[in-house]
């Protein structure tokens, strides 16, 4: 992955990303703000738009990467443990996946290829969790008309769904022509986003949005 950032801070344009993540599927009573609650709420929501029932294997699938990615923010973010969490420490729990990742790169022995693949299982289930809330049919296979459906939910048009879709599925050829993404292929993508400071990376616009600079 091109455009890592050689030095021990997240750049604006990384800032940009994960801010985005915070307001459009976090914070939605937009106080700029993180509570238990407001993950509560989130997770309710996305269980009512997507029909997991409470009890089923999916709503405590959610129920525990909510409980994980809570967790994590207060261990890495929460500095003044006050239960709350801004903008800025939620910056700070990223910052710190930042900061692991650089230091990985730096171990003598690293392999590189396994080091780029290598994601705290925190966020390999955040990532699984995005995924299934994409594939609305469940068959393992996200397309347009799924990406555009729930995306819209959380205040993208449909105009620029659609073409960030055709922009990080390789417009639509990556896997044989087939006009698909798959867990693999959307598990890469999502790890270009969370770390690549570069971006004409495809898997910048896994989320809908078309600019971050």
């Amino acid at each position: 992955m091109g455009g890592l950032l050689a030095k021990n801070e997240l750049s604006q344009f990384q800032k940009n990303k994960f801010l985005h993540e915070f307001n459009t599927f976090f914070d939605f009573n937009k106080d700029g703000v993180l509570e238990w609650k407001d993950l509560v709420n989130a997770r309710e929501k996305i269980c009512e738009l997507s029909g997991w029932k409470t009890g089923t294997e999916k709503h405590q699938a959610i129920e525990a990467v909510f409980s994980d990615l809570w967790r994590h923010l207060q261990d890495d973010g929460d500095e003044n443990l006050d239960g709350r969490i801004t903008q800025d420490e939620w910056l700070a729990m990223w910052r710190q996946l930042h900061f692991h990742y650089l230091d990985s790169k730096k171990e003598k022995n690293a392999c590189v290829e396994e080091v780029e693949d290598s994601i705290p299982r925190w966020l390999e289930d955040y990532i699984k969790y995005k995924f299934d809330l994409l594939d609305r049919t469940a068959d393992g296979k996200i397309d347009v008309d799924e990406f555009e459906y729930v995306m819209t939910d959380f205040g993208v048009s449909p105009k620029d769904a659609r073409t960030a879709f055709l922009l990080f599925s390789y417009n639509n050829e990556t896997q044989s022509n087939q006009t698909t993404i798959d867990l693999p292929c959307f598990r890469k993508l999502s790890i270009e986003y969370f770390r690549s400071n570069e971006p004409s990376q495809l898997g910048n616009f896994i989320t809908g949005r078309l600019d971050f600079t």
